[in-house]
């Protein structure tokens, strides 16, 4: 799970700890910014070896894009999440007094990918689409053992150094300096090498992912915490393997109504110029596994079931309360970054899933308006992208094609339809002027 974004790994490893209490989550961006200040001298002291001056050079180029970076984050500062990781990271800790105590940083992102990492310097992430995925704290506190191994185990300082001290030794300048001296198959020497690099890179990752699971298991068994809960949680992460949207959404359905029929010309793609086989098999060269970060999840399912007694994992009541505030959470903070083809198939999906609760239904009203007034303002196509032949996320993409499809007055009629099936139902007086939006758009 070290895996996450060149710019937010960059953010999050230069940023030192607070002393004072045991888990910190700061209150605002200006905290953050100052301490990416502040503590520029204080990571450049801790550099040592023959490569210092390399990488602190790096870190100049950093600093300023980190501040940039920040700036544009999604990160959730929320008490409810920050008692919840809290409590965790406590209870790990006073079982395994081998783990130092000192304060951890930790941050939120609103990313719906069920994600987590370790950045080094005790600084951690954890994404809300875990709330999405894993059903009880026990799951939760595993992966938070995971992460708290990775940090034992020095992963990400060991990983960087080992990186620097590669791409700056002589048998790799000298491989650099042939594949330049290369007059025929240059591209493919160039290739070659960056293959071997990756390759080495990325297997010793794979390495380290199976030795934090094993660690963290260790941490996690003397908790109070459920062991099968460690097996059960990368089980349930394997569905991201496939993607995120796992759901077949069924449109034509939910958005039929009495007075407004589903067009099926609506789901229809269209046609594409490219050889979709061919262009999907351009890189069949590679070996597809050496560019995966983290090994199969099914090779580590079955090494943690191994080492574990399995016992039935309950979700307790306050985790249900924290997954449905991550949700509401989630839903919103979409509907601000105009992410609207994502928060429109997750409300789809739990309509479908037979949630027709006020918030569930006002949303997706919101995001209907939102839809019909971003197509008026000719932005729609700039903020949703277009479907693709090529993508990972099938049933996003049957959405995406959907939206795209769909025409002004089409979104018109579909929004007031929907409003006028649940008027009777919903009371609220946002979704109340939403309604009153789309009925006179219809008169």
């Amino acid at each position: 799970m070290e895996k996450i974004s060149l710019k937010i790994a960059i953010l999050l490893c230069v940023i030192s700890l607070n002393l004072n209490a045991q888990v910190f989550i700061p209150k605002n961006k200006e905290q953050i910014l100052q301490k990416i200040e502040q503590n520029y001298d204080s990571q450049v002291d801790l550099l040592e070896g023959k490569y210092r001056s390399k990488i602190k050079k790096e870190y100049k180029k950093r600093r300023e894009l980190i501040r940039e970076t920040f700036l544009d984050s999604t990160f959730v500062f929320d008490n409810t999440y920050k008692n919840f990781v809290s409590s965790i990271i406590k209870e790990v800790k006073a079982k395994n007094p081998s783990l130092d105590q000192r304060e951890d940083l930790v941050f939120i992102n609103r990313h719906l990918d069920p994600n987590a990492a370790c950045f080094g310097n005790h600084t951690f992430m954890f994404n809300l689409g875990l709330f999405h995925f894993l059903e009880s704290e026990d799951e939760f506190a595993f992966i938070v053992c995971h992460e708290l191994a990775h940090q034992y185990l020095d992963h990400v300082n060991g990983s960087v150094r080992k990186r620097v001290e590669k791409l700056n030794s002589k048998e790799y300048r000298r491989k650099i300096r042939d594949a330049r001296l290369t007059i025929y198959g240059r591209n493919k020497a160039g290739m070659k090498l960056l293959k071997e690099l990756s390759y080495g890179f990325l297997k010793k990752s794979r390495s380290k992912e199976y030795e934090a699971d094993s660690l963290g298991l260790v941490f996690f068994k003397k908790t109070k915490y459920n062991t099968a809960a460690a097996s059960k949680s990368l089980g349930r992460l394997k569905r991201f393997d496939d993607g995120i949207f796992n759901t077949k959404i069924k449109v034509d359905s939910i958005l039929n109504f009495d007075g407004f029929k589903f067009r099926k010309y609506w789901l229809e793609e269209e046609e594409t110029m490219f050889d979709i086989e061919e262009k999907a098999d351009d890189l069949q060269w590679w070996d597809k596994d050496s560019i995966k970060t983290h090994p199969d999840i099914e090779n580590r399912v079955k090494k943690l079931e191994s080492k574990i007694t399995q016992k039935e994992v309950k979700q307790t009541v306050s985790f249900e309360e924290i997954k449905a505030y991550a949700t509401k959470d989630q839903i919103n903070s979409l509907i601000y970054f105009n992410q609207l083809d994502l928060v429109f198939y997750l409300l789809l999906e739990k309509i479908q899933k037979g949630d027709s609760s006020d918030f569930i239904i006002t949303k997706l009203a919101e995001t209907l308006q939102k839809i019909y007034t971003t197509k008026v303002d000719h932005i729609f196509g700039k903020r949703i992208p277009q479907s693709s032949p090529f993508a990972k996320e099938k049933n996003l993409n049957k959405i995406r094609t959907l939206l795209h499809n769909l025409e002004i007055r089409d979104v018109r009629k579909i929004g007031y339809h929907f409003c006028k099936k649940y008027s009777n139902t919903i009371t609220s007086e946002e979704f109340a002027k939403i309604n009153n939006f789309f009925t006179k758009l219809n008169q």
